[in-house]
């Protein structure tokens, strides 16, 4: 049974979606449903699923360096020969 939605969403958004819409093929509430239900099928990973070690690990590295690898080998060596 179809039922009608109201969604509010920016100018360029709807104007970006009715031509991706167009493109493939499909009205822009077929879209939507496909959407959702890609949403609400897709799998959720819960934390009794995730094993120990993974667990442990979680979240103990930090993000990559604001420097290149070569960079950041370069101070290493200057750090440890001269």
């Amino acid at each position: 049974m179809a039922t009608k939605l109201t969604l509010t969403l920016d100018k360029k958004t709807i104007e970006q979606t009715k031509e991706y819409a167009k493109k493939s093929n499909l009205s822009l509430s077929k879209l939507v449903e496909n959407y959702f239900k890609t949403l609400s099928a897709a799998p959720k990973m819960k934390d009794e699923n995730i094993p120990p070690i993974t667990r442990a690990l979680s979240g103990i590295a930090g993000p990559a360096p604001a420097k290149s690898d070569k960079a950041l080998l370069k101070e290493a060596l200057n750090r440890r020969f001269l």
